[in-house]
């Protein structure tokens, strides 16, 4: 088949009423390379009801790079679910999309999803403005969330080298004086882990914790499978550490998504992974490649 006609069967696969083929021909598109297909890739991300095909479509748009479509990924930064938003914000990073800096900032500050807030701190540090240094600081220094300072001090680096900032650590200190300290963790003393109440309290603490945990991989585990491969081989280890969780928690999870059909994909329990399964969707050798180093640059990787 001939790139014309590749096009053509991706494009009529976009109106499919199966999620998995909508999805699957608006990251093809992407690969494809050809700038005629934006508009139909617009159309996708603004009113397509799947998140993962969405996201797919924010992906591909990223990838073709063409400029007078960063107002549109810069307006679907409001999408409602928070995977989107954060492929939108990964494919603005790729376009080195400077008019995006005032509406990263925002998400950096005020979205409510941690890995959205991430994905943020990632692309600012791809925009190489000095703009952004203050307010990485301020994330890196006030951030609820440790993997969200974690990245935003990776992007304090990663911007000193490039923009030549050699007294980051004064400007942080600096910052760190005008803001109110993270309120400390309380050590729990003897007394606390010898109170049944405190302990019982603490357990139900942990199982709620566990099960939004659950929840959220339920979420999002689907929508990452969409860009692995026809038997690809997935560890666990990756996963867990993107979710915060235990293997146990993480397998639990999987096995409810497969036995549901959400995921097609078999366990290997002794190995700790599990094989992707996607008879329909064989990919050549080139399109693997291209799909890896697509994966890799928008921060999915396991």
């Amino acid at each position: 088949m001939n790139p014309s006609e590749e096009i053509t069967e991706a494009l009529q696969q976009l109106n499919s009423p199966n999620e998995r083929i909508r999805s699957q021909a608006a990251l093809s598109l992407g690969w494809i390379g050809d700038s005629s297909v934006v508009a139909a890739l617009i159309h996708v991300l603004k009113n397509d009801p799947s998140a993962k095909v969405r996201a797919n479509a924010a992906m591909s748009l990223g990838q073709l790079g063409d400029e007078k479509v960063v107002d549109t990924l810069i307006g679907c930064l409001d999408d409602k679910d928070a995977f989107v938003r954060g492929i939108v914000i990964y494919s603005l990073g790729l376009m080195k999309a400077q008019q995006a800096i005032p509406v990263l900032l925002h998400v950096l500050a005020n979205d409510p999803d941690k890995e959205t807030r991430m994905a943020a701190a990632d692309t600012l540090a791809q925009l190489d403005s000095p703009e952004v240094i203050k307010p990485l600081i301020v994330a890196y220094l006030s951030d609820p969330e440790k993997d969200v300072r974690d990245e935003a001090l990776d992007s304090l680096q990663r911007l000193a080298k490039i923009l030549n900032i050699p007294n980051l650590e004064a400007l942080i200190e600096e910052e760190k004086q005008k803001i109110a300290p993270l309120p400390p963790k309380l050590e729990e003393t003897a007394a606390q882990r010898s109170d049944p109440l405190t302990v019982d309290i603490s357990q139900k603490d942990l199982e709620r914790r566990r099960k939004d945990i659950i929840e959220t991989i339920e979420e999002e585990l689907p929508k990452l499978i969409e860009y692995a491969i026809h038997n690809e081989v997935i560890p666990f280890a990756k996963l867990c550490e993107r979710f915060g969780c235990d293997e146990f928690t993480f397998e639990f999870a999987l096995t409810k998504l497969i036995e549901s059909k959400k995921i097609n994909a078999k366990i290997n329990p002794q190995e700790k992974s599990f094989v992707i399964l996607k008879p329909y969707a064989e990919l050549s050798e080139e399109a693997q490649l291209k799909l890896k180093l697509i994966r890799k640059k928008f921060g999915i990787e396991w």
